[in-house]
């Protein structure tokens, strides 16, 4: 067990190593708020921390830096809630968009967390294909605009936003959806396709453009049950001076092209909803042995049923505190809006 001098030590020198990217030294750790110590004692208690194996010394004559020991010792015992306000704020007008489904929230919510945190975010959305719709409603909202409602069989809804042409009328909207009501009932998402070719002749019949109907519904279909599994950021992690030579680079892209936020969340989850897990270096036991790496992911659910899953992947020079505040607020915020 660490002395709390010695805790205020090692939490020091993983804040600023992380800002920095540079091995921390005595004088850096004696300026600190937290220390009042004279430099010998912090020489003593980082040569402890050090045959501990909580620090790492990169040459004789450098300062310290974390190892994955350290690390791990910070997020379980050391770091605190950080303010994410302005990451709530712009994720937030996302969720308040009634024309966006939860895919499209999810993809731009990953962008915004990479380009904020400087890692690579892997999205796992809910997956909507075996489930079946329920019915579709029409929301006229003005003369060229309309809401589409697709309610599913596990209670789920989806709003689309149509825009009408200047040949198609409320009124045809309202045959079609009509038609589609009575023939796609109960039909699962992923055939609806099919069906709306089945469909096809008797619109026809019925809506002068029926063509153009389709084809909003198909577009609408697609964005309902687009693939769901999505990266985002690798430009912004790849600034990180921890991958700065191509075999980092490739080690790290063959990594975030087979990590599942999904799997690797089961193994630690223990019946825990909404919790985020944190795997640090040779925790993650990765194939080609590299050490520098984290991963900090979480699950969510849809309507109680349809799980998904987001991680964020990143040197272990990272800021533990904030990527977590950030995924359990994230995680709450989805079951919040989408729930049963």
């Amino acid at each position: 067990m660490l002395t709390s001098r010695q805790a205020n030590i090692l939490k020091i020198i993983v804040e600023e190593y992380t800002k920095t990217a540079q091995p921390v030294g005595s004088k850096t750790i004696m300026e600190a708020d937290l220390i009042d110590a004279s430099s010998a004692t912090i020489r003593n208690d980082c040569a402890l921390l050090e045959k501990e194996g909580f620090l790492e010394k990169e040459h004789a004559s450098s300062g310290r830096i974390p190892s994955t020991k350290g690390y791990r010792y910070y997020v379980d015992n050391l770091m605190h809630s950080k303010n994410i306000d302005d990451i709530k704020n712009r994720i937030e007008l996302l969720f308040s968009n009634r024309n966006m489904t939860i895919n499209d929230i999810l993809d731009q919510t990953g962008q915004i967390l990479s380009e904020m945190t400087n890692l690579t975010t892997v999205v796992v959305g809910p997956n909507f294909q075996e489930e079946r719709l329920k019915k579709l409603e029409l929301l006229p909202i003005s003369d060229k605009q309309t809401l589409i409602i697709f309610v599913l069989s596990n209670g789920h809804v989806e709003n689309k936003l149509f825009t009408i042409d200047d040949n198609i009328s409320i009124e045809d909207l309202q045959i079609s959806i009509e038609l589609f009501n009575t023939r796609l009932e109960n039909t699962k998402l992923n055939e609806l396709s099919a069906k709306f070719e089945v469909i096809r002749p008797i619109l026809e019949q019925q809506v002068q453009h029926h063509e153009y109907i389709l084809k909003q519904f198909a577009n609408a279909l697609t964005s309902i049950i687009k693939p769901s599994y999505s990266t985002h950021g690798m430009q912004y992690m790849l600034q990180n001076p921890e991958y700065n030579n191509p075999e980092r680079i490739k080690q790290i892209i063959q990594f975030i092209e087979n990590v599942s936020p999904f799997n690797f969340f089961k193994k630690v989850q223990n019946g825990k909803s909404n919790a985020v897990s944190i795997q640090i270096g040779n925790e993650i036991q990765l194939d080609n042995g590299n050490d520098d790496v984290a991963l900090l992911s979480t699950t969510y659910k849809v309507d109680n049923v349809q799980e998904g899953g987001i991680a964020l992947v990143g040197p272990k020079r990272l800021e533990y505190d904030k990527v977590h505040e950030i995924l359990e607020w994230l995680a709450n915020k989805i079951r919040e809006t989408y729930q049963e």
